[in-house]
C-alpha cells in the first residue's frame, strides 16, 4: 500500500486507511499465526483493479457497531507460501509438508473468534476469500480455493468465496464440493487423495495446474461414494 502494487490486500488497506495503522506494530507470522483486525471502516469507493484502479468517492459505512462502538467487519490477514517460478517449484506446493502448513494458516485465521465481534444471532459469519497466494506467490487456484474450503470446514463456518471473475473455477469448485458433500468426504480423506495427486506429480503423471487436480479428485472420490457413471465427470 506504502510502496508499489494495487490489488487484492493493497486496495482493501486503500478503503479502510485505518488497517495501515497495522504495519507498524505486526511482527512477521508465524507459520501458525495471523492477524485479525475488527472494526475496521470504509471511507472510499473505488472500481477498477491494479492499472485500472481509481478512486470513485467517498464511503459511507453504516455497518452496525458491536458493545464496543466498532464496525462488525473483521479482517483476517493470513500470508500464503512464496513459491518459485520455475514448474518444479510451484509443484511442489502439493507436497503434504506444504498443504499441512497452508491447511494450518487458514485454519488460524477461519477459526479465530472475537467475542464482540460475534453477530446478535450468535452464529460466526462466514469467511470472504478468494484465489489467496495465487498472484506473485504462484499458488494453484484450484489447489487454495480447496484448501481454504476444508480449513473452514474445520473451523465451522461457510466460505463465500469470489473467483476474480473466473466462471470455470467457480463452476469446477461448485461441482467437486457437491460430490464431496455427497459422498461424505471427510477434510481427512480429502488431505490423503491430495497427498495421493502429489505422488503422481513427482512421478510425472499429472500436471500441477489447471483442472487436471479437481479431474483426479473427481475420479477417486466419485469411484469410493459409489457414484453412477453421470456423476464422476467433472
Amino acid at each position: 500500500v506504502l510502496g508499489r502494487g494495487c490489488v487484492q490486500e493493497e486496495i482493501r488497506f486503500l478503503l479502510c486507511p485505518e488497517l495501515v495503522v497495522a504495519r507498524l506494530f505486526t511482527e512477521t507470522l508465524a507459520d501458525n499465526e495471523c492477524l485479525l483486525v475488527t472494526g475496521a471502516e470504509q471511507f472510499s469507493r473505488y472500481h477498477g483493479y491494479a492499472s485500472t484502479f481509481e478512486w470513485a468517492g467517498p464511503y459511507r459505512d453504516e455497518t452496525v457497531r458491536d458493545a464496543w462502538g466498532r464496525r462488525q467487519t473483521v479482517v483476517v490477514a493470513m500470508d500464503a507460501l512464496r513459491l518459485g517460478g520455475s514448474k518444479k517449484q510451484r509443484a511442489g506446493q502439493f507436497h503434504p509438508r506444504l498443504l499441512r502448513r497452508e491447511l494450518n494458516k487458514a485454519f488460524c485465521a477461519f477459526s479465530t473468534s472475537d467475542q464482540h465481534a460475534t453477530p446478535p444471532c450468535g452464529r460466526h459469519c462466514a469467511v470472504a476469500t478468494g484465489n489467496w497466494g495465487c498472484g506473485a506467490f504462484g499458488g494453484d487456484v484450484r489447489l487454495k480455493a480447496l484448501l481454504q474450503v476444508m480449513a473452514a470446514s474445520e473451523a465451522g463456518r461457510d466460505v463465500v468465496y469470489f473467483t476474480h471473475g473466473d466462471p470455470r473455477l467457480r463452476d469446477e469448485l461448485h461441482r467437486l464440493h457437491c460430490l464431496l458433500v455427497g459422498g461424505g468426504a471427510t477434510v481427512g480423506s480429502l488431505f490423503l487423495s491430495l497427498a495421493s495427486f502429489h505422488q503422481q506429480v513427482e512421478g510425472g503423471l499429472a500436471q500441477a495446474n489447471g483442472p487436471t487436480l479437481y479431474s483426479f479428485l473427481h475420479q477417486r472420490h466419485a469411484l469410493s461414494a459409489g457414484a453412477s457413471p453421470q456423476h464422476r465427470t467433472p
